[in-house]
């Protein structure tokens, strides 16, 4: 299985990456490059955060979903409340706040992953 983890944190995007060993695993550092990762790359899971530099999760998601509908996003956020119902509408599959458990995005993963 193929993740892309996209946070403009350097130290979440390594947490991730351990947390996530099991699997195959890219990054973007923003919703641009994000962008660019998703039309070379056959990903099953994408792992979007909000609030970037650049292009904004938000942007970033609609881009990718616009290109390729059936794409697997999942969104982590501090702002769950704010934004995660935009999210949701444009067609992420699921918004997972920040602070998250990790049998959470797991789960997550396997359920979406397995599904689409």
């Amino acid at each position: 299985m193929k993740i892309l983890i996209v946070d403009d944190d350097d130290n979440l995007r390594e947490m991730l990456r351990n947390m996530l060993s099991d699997f195959e695993v890219i990054e973007a550092r923003n919703g641009r490059e994000a962008v660019e990762l998703a039309r070379k790359s056959k990903l099953d899971v994408i792992i979007m955060d909000i609030m970037m530099p650049e292009m904004d999760g938000i942007e970033a998601s609609r881009r990718i979903l616009r290109e390729n509908p059936k794409a697997v996003i999942i969104c982590l956020t501090a702002f769950s409340g704010v934004k995660g119902p935009a999210m949701l509408e444009i067609g992420v599959r699921e918004v997972i706040s920040k602070p998250f458990r990790k049998n959470d995005l797991l789960s997550a993963i396997r359920r979406y992953a397995l599904n689409s």
